[in-house]
């Protein structure tokens, strides 16, 4: 018998407490004071024995309360003697047959399904079997079954998607679907062994106890493939004064080859290209000056000629030749400079398109503001306006605050409601600067972390609890101070977005600083309309309040029911191709790709692949003697049975305790 937490043995110190109480506290504390023994009752009276043997019992029970709970803190276990695993040690098989994208090379995925089939005949009358999915993570085909021809129907039911495997998912499946009984486990992975498939850290591919790993391997030795890993470049056209696209072809290949890339727009070829993919290495091929019909667009890179992974020979991207996406700039200005510097920063970067309406807080008030993707007080406010204001936030809008003279003099911003006092700048400059700055927040990844930025004059703000401060003065007041108010988010900058109280508006970085700000509040860059397979999008900021949104998947059915429509905040994504989401009065695309990682077929290192097996054999199989295998069984896990000891040591000792309050009532 060993333990494992022998530290808490250490406990069994505490049993001299019950010792010390029954033993040296022998004194009765109890006195009462009588006249005459004449107010006695007469009764039987206990012998010396009797008492003693209660509290010898109570004292007992208490030692073994204690000793029980240390023991159990310290989790004894028996190890078993090895056995061979032929001598009443059924088997469950975990066939694991991957279904990622990879697996449509060639012929993989018959021959997956064949081996499987092999598995199910070898399997011995007590051994049971349950059919698992790779990619996307580990689905639970079967219960444990040993009827071979379920277990067939459901290997033929199979059939591999776009999805990309993870060997950690399967191991994982394993841990949690392994009896803790006898029985052993025998994990059988039906895959290609694609490297890109293992897991960051090699403990998740540790097996567990009783578990061995088969690895059948369905690459070939010098398997070639070529894909479009990437399409780059002008995807929100409006504004663009030449679109471009940037593709990039990957070869994984030994040699050199020619491919010809080609572009379609709504499925009508537009451009194409000819050039040499490198060995294991990558191509550019750019195409620029293309048109596109007004709204969005269906855009879609072909590789030709198509190789034994066609998946993987063409990308899809959604083009966006819709109407600028307009932005409410408020401000009391009525020079309205603030509003010029913003809108002249938008108008010069090619990396946003927007249209900036200004307007005066009293017209705002009058205006609907769900009209708008995102809008900026530029130290202005209002009560009307702060009670729409807040309404627009909490239905998934985006509001920017930049604190002034008139909102510092109020102490109090609108919105979200924060302390916002004057500061007394000192120093010999007469300025303040920009301390820790986070860049990779995504309106502060191009801004050089606001150097050379200097403030004349700033709020000192209150964070509260939940804000988010990513950038601060060098004084560690925040800069940049966000909050997320029910579906939506509110932003609150420390100065204004002249030039009176700073310098950034004149300043270059004012550029991609405005940009991706107004990129990232209003949802609008080009990456919110690209995902990838097995991902969730974002449905709150595509919806007012009340709307529903249909959601069309590539295959042209509903991904969302009606109910789900007006209701889910996301939709998974778990085909290739274009998703359309359909609201009243706007439609939109959404372009979803498979993961170019599985595009890779380099396979496992066979050491890798050699060491990984050896994780189970560690563990369960002990060594060889002809033909059987010595297996180690599992040890046995005493602490649970202490645990109802001990329960029931609690309960007697709550009797026996009662029953010792009684004798020296007694007494």
């Amino acid at each position: 018998m060993s333990f494992v937490a022998p530290l808490f043995l250490a406990g069994l110190a505490a049993l001299a407490l019950p010792l010390w109480i029954h033993l040296l506290q022998r004194e009765n504390p109890i006195r009462l004071p009588f006249s005459s023994i004449k107010f006695f009752e007469k009764r039987k009276q206990s012998t010396m024995m009797e008492r003693r043997f209660r509290y010898l019992l109570l004292m007992g029970l208490r030692l073994a309360l204690l000793a029980l709970a240390v023991l159990a803190f310290a989790k004894p276990i028996w190890e078993r003697a090895p056995t061979t695993a032929t001598e009443g040690f059924p088997a469950l098989h975990l066939i694991a047959v991957d279904t990622s994208l990879s697996m449509q090379y060639g012929d993989r995925f018959a021959r997956a399904q064949a081996a499987a089939d092999g598995i199910v005949d070898s399997m011995k009358p007590a051994d049971q079997a349950q059919i698992l999915t790779m990619g996307p993570s580990v689905s639970v085909i079967t219960e444990r079954l040993s009827d071979p021809v379920e277990l067939k129907e459901a290997i033929r039911s199979l059939k591999p998607g776009v999805s990309r495997n993870s060997y950690g998912d399967a191991v994982e499946a394993a841990r949690s679907l392994a009896p803790e009984s006898d029985t052993r486990v025998e994990l059988h992975l039906l895959t290609d062994a694609q490297n890109s498939a293992m897991p960051g850290r090699f403990s998740d591919l540790v097996l567990p106890t009783l578990t061995t790993l088969d690895v059948q391997d369905f690459s070939g030795g010098n398997d070639q493939n070529w894909a479009v890993e990437s399409v780059r470049g002008t995807l929100r056209m409006a504004g663009a004064d030449t679109p471009r696209l940037e593709v990039s072809v990957a070869g994984f290949a030994l040699e050199a080859a020619r491919r010809t890339v080609s572009l379609k727009i709504n499925d009508a070829v537009v451009a194409s290209q000819t050039g040499e993919v490198p060995a294991m290495g990558r191509a550019s091929f750019l195409f620029e000056d293309f048109e596109a019909p007004k709204g969005f667009s269906r855009a879609e890179v072909v590789l030709s000629p198509s190789d034994d992974l066609p998946a993987d020979d063409h990308r899809w991207a959604a083009l966006d030749n819709s109407a600028p996406a307009p932005l409410l700039f408020v401000t009391r200005d009525r020079r309205r400079r603030d509003a010029t510097y913003f809108r002249a920063a938008l108008q010069a970067s090619s990396a946003a398109v927007f249209d900036v309406r200004s307007v005066s807080p009293g017209e705002a008030a009058r205006l609907s503001l769900n009209d708008f993707a995102l809008v900026i007080l530029s130290d202005a406010g209002g009560t009307a306006l702060e009670s729409k204001l807040a309404d627009y936030v909490e239905g998934g809008g985006a509001v920017v605050v930049a604190v002034g003279p008139e909102i510092a003099g109020r102490g109090k911003t609108p919105v979200l409601e924060r302390r916002a006092a004057p500061s007394k700048l000192a120093g010999p400059g007469g300025y303040a600067t920009a301390g820790q700055v986070d860049q990779s927040h995504p309106a502060f990844g191009r801004v050089e972390r606001l150097r050379g930025v200097k403030f004349f004059r700033y709020a000192r703000l209150a964070p509260e609890e939940g804000d988010d401060t990513p950038a601060l003065f060098a004084d560690g007041s925040p800069l940049w101070l966000e909050h997320e108010v029910g579906d939506g988010r509110v932003v609150l900058l420390a100065s204004s977005l002249d030039n009176v109280w700073n310098d950034l508006p004149v300043l270059p970085l004012f550029v991609p600083f405005a940009a991706e700000t107004a990129r990232y509040l209003s949802g609008s860059g080009d990456d919110s309309r690209q995902a990838v397979v097995d991902q969730s999008f974002e449905l709150r900021r595509r919806r007012d309040e009340g709307e529903a949104v249909q959601v069309i998947d590539p295959n042209g059915d509903r991904a969302l029911t009606l109910s789900e429509s007006a209701s889910a905040t996301d939709v998974p994504l778990t085909a290739a191709g274009f998703y359309e989401l359909r609201s009243p009065g706007r439609s939109e695309l959404i372009a979803v790709n498979a993961d170019p990682r599985e595009s890779n077929l380099r396979p496992i290192e066979a050491d890798t692949l050699a060491l990984w097996q050896e994780t189970g054999r560690a563990e369960g199989e002990i060594e060889a003697e002809g033909e059987e295998t010595l297996i180690q069984p599992p040890p046995i896990r005493l602490w649970k049975w202490l645990l109802f000891l001990l329960a029931a040591a609690v309960l007697l000792e709550s009797v026996v305790a009662n029953r010792h309050l009684a004798v020296r009532r007694e007494v």
